[in-house]
């Protein structure tokens, strides 16, 4: 009888941790902190304006042109773009 009660213990204590996790996630989301930059695990991606690829934006290369941050998956679709639009400026 006691090794039901230690088996129905423990079912209790895991159900009560999934429970309290639950909580916890919900109201402060799935976040870890590394240092002083945080990751929630959730990340915007955005769309490179040459080759249409969708990237994270923290690992996108980023430039201002025309006043607004335009970014690039990497440093030579950032090239061809540049290329592209001085051709066609003139």
């Amino acid at each position: 009888m006691s090794i039901l009660r230690f088996i129905v213990a423990v079912v209790v204590v895991y159900l009560l941790y999934k429970l309290v996790r639950g909580i916890v996630l919900l109201f402060w989301g799935n976040r870890a902190h590394t240092g002083n930059r945080e990751i929630t695990g959730r990340e915007d991606l955005v769309e490179d304006p040459w080759c249409h690829t969708y990237i994270p934006q923290s690992s996108a290369y980023q430039t201002v042109i025309d006043g607004k941050t335009v970014y690039f998956c990497s440093r030579d679709c950032y090239k061809k773009f540049k290329e592209e639009r001085k051709k066609r400026q003139g």
